[in-house]
């Protein structure tokens, strides 16, 4: 093939471009070529930051907690090792028998088999990562509301001080407020989507497989629902309107969809009956954030300033208030007054109303219009937002540990900086497994999940933070033998305990007492952890 020119080529080659504007080419070779789907607005890499700085506080910043997570991690392992869902409780001795429904198999599940291959990092990740999850899908709803970053940002800060006493603790519950969080935005878009058929159900069907907080996505749901057909009722007056309203059917059938999908799970029916009765349990009034929210409480004091927000908000906001937003307001936040735990579920709530409506007042004082236009998108705010994802990634203990992996290092260094809390037993679970115990080992119930998790193989723990589980005669005696009432040193002998684990900052006085008695000696006592243990031990059956 010939690729010699013709001369009327050469002569168009060589003639000057009569539109050719030298000021203007540098744009030209800057025009933005990427297709439209990849590029992001400006705002992007604003809130990508605020949510890394989250995910970098609640990884790096934020101590792995001295209860629940290591209770859940020893469930955890003993289904991972078995490979099969217990009947009855499998880790408590004394709960031998009692029938255990674990709504959160697969949340435990998930964290042991992190746990095997990065350590403690996959905790800190996968809790992190739900809560900046959580957190960015409500504070990108809000912005699609409000079109306005002030009030995103507001939204995002009202949550986070009223969930923050909730959101400390590494528990398969954050797992739970993460699919709450995703219904929350779905249910507050304005137009329905095509997806929500498929992505709702399918989320209900993992949620019930990860935690028992799927019954509150189903309330929640149910409060639109019901709040839709209020609505429609006030504004026609006719019953019939029930009926031809299709936003009102869709939330009808989606709630049947997700009530249905949330039964694939391996219990069946029994998951609702036993979530459901969940709360009833006796042995819960005996511990804090069971018991109904007051003023005393820091949380309780955070949703009573949200709640004077709110009242204020809605009295100058010039939207319509749905009743949806005041029945879901008023149902949340009724069980949070009932138990302090329940909060997780109002915060959202909250945050998400107060700066929807708190936007459209503004809007209306500064008589200020949204643009139809949407905000210019460009892929250099998106190899930003990819950059500052990368960089916070980088910086936490999982990418720590990823970089000292292809490194070839030895990782154990890594994770063994990783903070647990100061409540956690760690010296007295290292004394414990150089002196194994024989027999029960009393412990306080927010230490009985460590020892499980940490300490010998074989050990038995009077009780551990699954209290629901725990007969509630036994529970009754525990509480009796830490608080010291009656007989709580002939109750150790009668459930023959040679071992007595306990805490000084909150059983100082135990402490003092058991050093008082003769039948037992301290034998360690560091970081306020001590072990004491019988001068003559009870002989213990070997077969029991």
């Amino acid at each position: 093939m010939s690729t010699s020119m013709t001369e009327t080529e050469i002569d168009a080659a060589e003639t000057p471009d009569p539109d050719y504007d030298p000021s203007i080419a540098d744009v030209r070779m800057l025009e933005d070529k990427l297709p439209d789907w990849f590029r992001l607005p400006a705002i992007s890499a604003g809130f990508t930051f605020l949510i890394g700085l989250t995910y970098f506080f609640f990884d790096r910043l934020q101590p792995i907690a001295h209860t629940d997570v290591w209770g859940h991690l020893s469930y955890g392992r003993q289904l991972w090792q078995t490979g099969i869902l217990p009947s009855t409780e499998p880790l408590m001795p004394l709960s031998l028998g009692v029938p255990f429904v674990n709504s959160a198999w697969l949340s435990q599940l998930i964290a042991y088999a992190g746990y095997l291959v990065v350590g403690k990092a996959a905790i800190t990740f996968l809790f992190s990562a739900c809560v900046a999850g959580s957190l960015a899908v409500l504070t990108r709803r809000i912005y699609s509301r409000t079109h306005s970053a002030m009030f995103a940002l507001g939204g995002f800060v009202l949550t986070v001080w009223v969930e923050y006493q909730q959101l400390i603790v590494q528990r398969p519950q954050i797992a739970g407020f993460l699919f709450y969080a995703v219904l929350l935005s779905i249910l507050l878009r304005r137009e329905w989507s095509n997806r929500t058929w498929v992505v709702v159900p399918v989320m209900f069907a993992f949620w019930a497989n990860m935690h028992g907080s799927f019954i509150v996505g189903l309330a929640l749901l149910g409060c639109f629902a019901i709040g839709r057909g209020v609505d429609l009722l006030r504004r026609t007056g006719q019953l019939a309107s029930l009926f031809h309203d299709s936003r009102l059917r869709r939330l009808v059938l989606l709630t049947e969809l997700s009530a249905v999908a949330a039964l694939l799970n391996p219990y069946g029916l029994s998951l609702y009956s036993e979530v459901l009765s969940f709360g009833n349990n006796p042995n819960l009034q005996s511990i804090i954030e069971w018991q109904s929210l007051h003023l005393r409480l820091a949380q309780g004091q955070a949703a009573t300033v949200a709640a004077l927000i709110l009242f204020i908000v809605y009295r100058v906001s010039p939207r319509r208030v749905s009743t949806a937003e005041v029945l879901s307001l008023v149902v949340f936040g009724a069980t949070a007054m009932w138990t302090s735990r329940m909060l997780v579920w109002w915060g959202p709530l909250a945050g998400c109303f107060a700066a929807i409506h708190a936007g459209a007042a503004w809007r209306k004082w500064q008589e200020w219009e949204v643009s139809p236009e949407p905000p210019p998108r460009a892929s250099l705010w998106t190899i930003v937002v990819m950059g500052i994802m990368f960089i916070f990634f980088e910086l936490s203990n999982l990418g720590t540990i990823t970089l000292a992996m292809a490194a070839g290092k030895d990782i154990e260094k890594v994770t063994s900086r990783i903070p647990v809390s100061r409540l956690t037993p760690v010296a007295a679970t290292e004394y414990l497994n150089e002196h194994p115990p024989t027999g029960l080992v009393f412990c306080t119930y927010e230490w009985g999940d460590y020892l499980m998790w940490a300490g010998p193989k074989d050990m038995k723990v009077f009780v551990a933070s699954h209290c629901h589980l725990v007969p509630e005669n036994v529970w009754d005696d525990y509480m009796g033998i830490v608080q010291l009432q009656g007989s709580w040193s002939a109750m150790l002998a009668r459930y023959g305990i040679n071992t007595v684990v306990i805490d000084q900052q909150y059983r100082e006085p135990m402490i003092h007492r058991l050093q008082e008695d003769k039948e037992w000696k301290l034998k360690f006592m560091q970081d306020g952890q001590a072990v004491f243990e019988r001068v003559n031990p009870i002989e213990i059956d070997s077969k029991s």
